[in-house]
This record gives structure tokens, C-alpha cells and sequence, in this order.
């Protein structure tokens, strides 16, 4: 067996989140395993819940005792840091598909990613905003855990690059439900958009409650907003939301089709982006592994080859620092879909 450790939060706040990735991760090895696997070698995966123990002994665990490959998870940009922490010491190959924090994948040769990172998607946000909409006075709110201050000082600096002046950012606490006096103070700067960097459950609080407070300008949000968890949540009032999406879904064709109908069958559920990129994480790896036996490569050695690759959600590859080089998408929300701007008028 080929092991490969699985770091995700299964149990807590991103629980449903996490399950959904794990999920598509689990199909992408049973197809691998059903076709024989990599050279007869079947792929094992060995789970660990970060709420359930410290991501840093699941990471130490799984090095030491599981005897794992490489690590795939990392869920908050603390997390990810752990395991990422860990897995470069253990010299140990450590990818990310959820994880979006700018600065990771550029501190350690042994990390790679596979989502669109944060950097990008802040300029994705920020440049529609003012070629759209003409906003030169965002205002930001923002979670003190999952993005946090780094991430909105980085946003701020990013509207500089583009005429933009932010009249205010404020962050709030884990557990926040009432966000009225954090979005009165942000309002009296009188901005002319408000941007969302939050988890999917509280960016739906906070639209909601903004709206319902008379805040008539745009709202645009980081790829949380583009979860189904967050469309669920606030209803209609996600309607018009600009989000940044990790992928555009109709760019993978046919086998993107064949993987919704596959996922369908094994969980009775429709996939979301979180199982789609936990797929493609997957794929990604088995591509990594067919090289390691063909070419004899280390693992690490050859994630970094990986430039240029075609999966269910399109292509992608890895640049010198093990970051992905798909360039961000943007989507409004539209009637509850997360509608792609190059495909707007099409809906």
C-alpha cells in the first residue's frame, strides 16, 4: 500500500466542509484503486481529525507511526502552518486544496497547493470592484481566525495598487452572531462596497444583516461565498454577491460531468466545490506517484514537475514555489447559482 495521511477538521465549525473534501478524496482513490492502482500499488488513506487532536500530532502521527508518503489537508491558515511546519522538518511532501493563505506554498520546498491562493483573489476582488462598479471607498469586515488581520492588510494594500482608499476594515470574534455594531461603524465611513473575508456561515450573517440595515451598494466576498453553504444561508439576499470562485466548474468538460454523476451515485448528494477539489487534490498526487516509479523521482521531486495538468475542473499546474498558476474566477450569484462573470450573459 502506498499510505497517505488525510489532515482535515471532520468534527467543529468546518466540519460539514471538511467531510465534503474528505469525500471527494476517498472517490478519487477508489477510482484510482479500482483500475489497479499505481504499478499494483493500492493507495491507503489514514484519516486524522484535527478538532479531535492537535493538527501537530496528527501530522507527527502520521509521519512516525502511519509511515504516510505525504500529508494532504490544512484548514485554517494556523493549521496548514502546523503541518506544514511539521512535514518540512520530517522532509515530507505536504499539499493543501482548501488553505488559501497568501504566504503558504512560498515558504517551504516541500509544500504544494492547488487552489487559487488569496493574493490573486484579492486583486480578482478589488479590480472588478472598481471596473464594475467604479468603488473607490471599500470598507472591510473580516473573521479574526480564518483570514485575519494579515489577510486584510494585504487586501488593503492591494486597493492602493488600484485607486482605491478602504474607509474602514474591522474584524470580529469566533462565535460573532450579531454583527449590527461592527457594520454601523464600518457604514458612517460611508463606504461605497463592502468586501467579506469570513467563513461561508458568518459571510451569510453578515450580508443578511447589511442588507437588512439598508446597505444598498456592492457586496463582494473571498471563495467562502461561493460555497452552497453560504447560498443556502442567506437566502436571497446572496443575490448579486461577486465572489471569487477556486475554479470555473464548466471548464472540466466531460470528465467534470463524469465525476458529478460518479459522486452522486457513491454519496446521493451533489458534489461541491470542496469534494471537486478534494478530487482533483488526489488526481494530482496519483499523477506525482506514476512519476516516482517511472522516472525514480522522490515524491516531492515530482509534485514539483507538475507545470501544466488537466483535471475534472480544468487545467492547472505548479510554479517554481509548489503554488498553483490557474488564475482566479469571478462569479455573481444569480437566483441562488454561483453564475461565473465570463459566463454571465449566457444566464
Amino acid at each position: 500500500d502506498i499510505n497517505i495521511g488525510i489532515v482535515l477538521p471532520l468534527s467543529g465549525d468546518f466540519s460539514s466542509r471538511s467531510i465534503s473534501h474528505l469525500n471527494g478524496i476517498r472517490l478519487a482513490v477508489k477510482d484510482i484503486n479500482d483500475q489497479g492502482g499505481i504499478n499494483k500499488s493500492r493507495i491507503r488513506l489514514v484519516v486524522k481529525d484535527s478538532n479531535r487532536i492537535s493538527p501537530a500530532e496528527a501530522a507527527r502521527d502520521l509521519i512516525y507511526k502511519d509511515n504516510v508518503s505525504m500529508i494532504i489537508g490544512g484548514f485554517t491558515s494556523e493549521e496548514t502552518r502546523i503541518i506544514q511546519y511539521i512535514s518540512e522538518k520530517a522532509l515530507i511532501p505536504f499539499l493543501t486544496a482548501i488553505c488559501t493563505h497568501y504566504e503558504i506554498a512560498k515558504s517551504s520546498s516541500y509544500t504544494f497547493r492547488t487552489i487559487t491562493d488569496d493574493q490573486r483573489q484579492f486583486e480578482a476582488l478589488s479590480s472588478i470592484a472598481y471596473n464594475r462598479y467604479k468603488a473607490k471607498r471599500p470598507a472591510i469586515i473580516y473573521d479574526s481566525e480564518l483570514y485575519g488581520a494579515e489577510s486584510a492588510q494585504r487586501y488593503i494594500e492591494i486597493c492602493s495598487k488600484h485607486s482605491q482608499q478602504v474607509s474602514n476594515a474591522l474584524s470580529f470574534p469566533k462565535g460573532t452572531i450579531n454583527y449590527k455594531e461592527q457594520l454601523e461603524s464600518l457604514f458612517k465611513t460611508k463606504p461605497d462596497s463592502l468586501v467579506i473575508l469570513a467563513p461561508a456561515a458568518d459571510s451569510a450573517l453578515i450580508v443578511r444583516q447589511a442588507r437588512e440595515m439598508k446597505f444598498n451598494k456592492p457586496i463582494l466576498g473571498a471563495n467562502q461565498c461561493a460555497s452552497s453553504e453560504f447560498i443556502h444561508l442567506a437566502g436571497i439576499y446572496s443575490e448579486s454577491v461577486i465572489t471569487t470562485l477556486p475554479y470555473n466548474p464548466r471548464a472540466g468538460g466531460q470528465k467534470f460531468d463524469s465525476f458529478l454523476n460518479s459522486y452522486q451515485e457513491n454519496y446521493g448528494s451533489k458534489a461541491d466545490f470542496d469534494a471537486e477539489t478534494g478530487y482533483e487534490a488526489l488526481m494530482i498526487v496519483t499523477l506525482a506517484l506514476k512519476s516516482v516509479s517511472e522516472k525514480n523521482l522522490t515524491i516531492r521531486d515530482a509534485l514539483s514537475t507538475l507545470k501544466v495538468w488537466d483535471s475534472i475542473i480544468g487545467s492547472g499546474g505548479f510554479d517554481d514555489k509548489g503554488d498553483q498558476v490557474r488564475p482566479p474566477e469571478l462569479a455573481i450569484i444569480k437566483d441562488k447559482q454561483t453564475i461565473p462573470i465570463s459566463m454571465e450573459e449566457l444566464f
